[in-house]
C-alpha cells in the first residue's frame, strides 16, 4: 500500500500535553510561521479524532483536534515527541478489555498517522528498531564508529571470560529503560555501574549487558538534526559521574564542542542507517583522547541542555527541518555518501583502532 503523498503546510507536533520540548519546538514553528496542530494521542475521542478511508491504495481523509480541521494530504511533517498512549474506557468493561481497546485506538490512530508520505521527526518504526541495543552496536561499528567490547549473555563462565580481558573492568548497562517504576509510582534510576568477579554469578538469572570500562576523561553528547550536528561537552567532577554522568547532574559543566570530522561523520551514517532525521548520541573521550560511541537515543531529551546553554540552538534546528527550511537525509535507508562511508569503514571490531 502506497503513503499518503503530501507537499502541505501543517506540521503535526504529536507529544504529552505537559512537555517541555513539544511547547519549544511549538513556539519556534509558529515564530518561523509554519502551521502548527500540536496533540497528544491520549486525546482521542476527547479533543482529537480522526476520519480515514483506504482508496486507490492510500489513505486519505482528516485530522481533527479541537475542532480544527487538517487533511491528511495537507501535513508536510510529523514531530513524534514521547505521546502518550490512548486510553479507552467505558463504564462496565473490563482490564482486559480497557487494554485491548486502547491497543486498538493506538494502531488506528497511530498506524493512520504514520502513512503520512512526509518526513517524519522520528517515525515509530524508526524508533523501534533504534531502541534495540544489539543491533546498534553492530551498526555502529560498521558505521565505524569504535564501540568499547560488549557481551550480552546469561552464562557466568561467559561473563567471567569477558572480565579476564577487560584492562580497566566492566561495567552493567541497561538494554531497555534506565529506570524501574515501583508500584507507588517512585521512580528508581538504573545507571552504569561497574561490576566485579564476585558479581557475575547473578547473569544467570536473565540476561545481563557488560562492556569494557571506558577511563572517561569527558563525555559528550552529540544531537543529529537532519544533516547538522550540534554537539556538548560534558564534565563530571566525581567517580559516580564520570561513569555515568546522570548519577550526579550537580557536579556537571557543559561546554559547546564540535566533534572530530571522522566522528561525525561516522554518527551521521549510523543515524541515517536507521532512517532518523534526530537522534542523540553518548560518546566518552578518554585521556589519550580516544572516541568511544556508548548509546544511541532515537527520541532523545535535549531540553535540560538548552537551559544551560541558552544558545545552542536544537529547538531551533528541529523547528527549521519540520518546516522545510533545512537539508534532511534520505527516510529508509542510508544515503549514498553514507552507504560509501559504511562500506570504506566497515571492519571487524578487534580490529579497530580509538578515532
Amino acid at each position: 500500500m502506497s503513503p499518503i503523498k503530501t507537499d502541505g503546510d501543517t506540521v503535526l507536533v504529536i507529544t504529552a500535553r505537559d512537555s517541555d520540548t513539544g511547547d519549544a519546538v511549538t513556539l519556534a514553528l509558529q515564530d518561523l510561521g509554519v502551521r502548527t496542530v500540536r496533540f497528544d494521542l491520549a486525546d482521542l475521542s476527547r479533543t482529537v479524532s480522526v476520519s480515514a478511508r483506504c482508496d486507490g491504495g492510500q489513505w486519505q481523509g482528516t485530522l481533527t483536534v479541537r475542532s480544527r480541521v487538517t487533511r491528511l494530504r495537507d501535513v508536510r511533517s510529523v514531530f513524534w515527541c514521547h505521546p502518550t498512549p490512548p486510553r479507552v474506557w467505558i463504564d462496565g468493561m473490563t482490564q482486559a478489555e480497557t487494554q485491548w481497546a486502547s491497543q486498538e485506538a493506538l494502531a488506528g490512530l497511530a498506524g493512520v498517522l504514520g502513512t503520512l508520505g512526509c518526513l517524519h521527526v522520528n517515525h515509530p518504526s524508526d524508533i523501534r528498531r533504534a531502541q534495540v541495543k544489539a543491533g546498534v552496536v553492530a551498526a555502529a561499528v560498521r558505521a565505524g564508529l569504535t564501540v568499547p567490547p560488549t557481551w550480552i549473555g546469561s552464562l557466568p563462565s561467559g561473563a567471567r571470560r569477558f572480565n579476564l580481558g577487560a584492562p580497566d573492568g566492566i561495567v552493567t548497562k541497561t538494554l531497555t529503560v534506565p529506570q524501574i517504576t515501583e508500584g507507588d509510582h517512585h521512580v528508581r534510576p538504573l545507571y552504569t555501574t561497574p561490576v566485579v568477579d564476585s558479581d557475575l554469578d547473578a547473569v544467570a538469572t536473565g540476561i545481563t549487558h557488560l562492556q569494557h570500562r571506558v577511563l572517561t576523561d569527558y563525555a559528550v553528547r552529540a544531537h543529529t538534526i537532519g544533516t547538522r550536528t550540534i554537539a556538548v561537552r560534558i564534565d563530571a567532577h566525581t567517580t559516580a559521574g564520570r561513569t555515568d554522568w546522570r548519577a550526579t547532574p550537580e557536579s556537571l559543566i557543559y561546554t559547546p564542542i564540535t566533534l572530530p570530522t571522522s566522528v561525525e561523520d561516522s554518527l551521521n551514517a549510523l543515524v541515517q542507517g536507521y532512517g532518523l532525521s534526530y537522534a542523540a548520541s553518548d560518546l566518552l573521550v578518554d585521556s589519550h583522547g580516544r572516541w568511544y560511541f556508548v548509546d544511541l537515543n532515537p527520541a532523545g531529551q535535549y531540553r535540560w541542555l538548552e537551559n544551560e546553554l541558552p544558545d545552542l540552538g536544537i529547538t531551533q534546528a528541529l523547528a527549521q527541518l519540520l518546516a522545510g527550511d533545512s537539508e534532511r537525509p534520505r527516510r529508509n535507508g542510508l544515503t549514498a555518501a553514507a552507504q560509501q562511508l559504511t562500506s570504506n569503514r566497515a571492519r571487524p571490531a578487534h580490529r579497530q583502532k580509538g578515532i
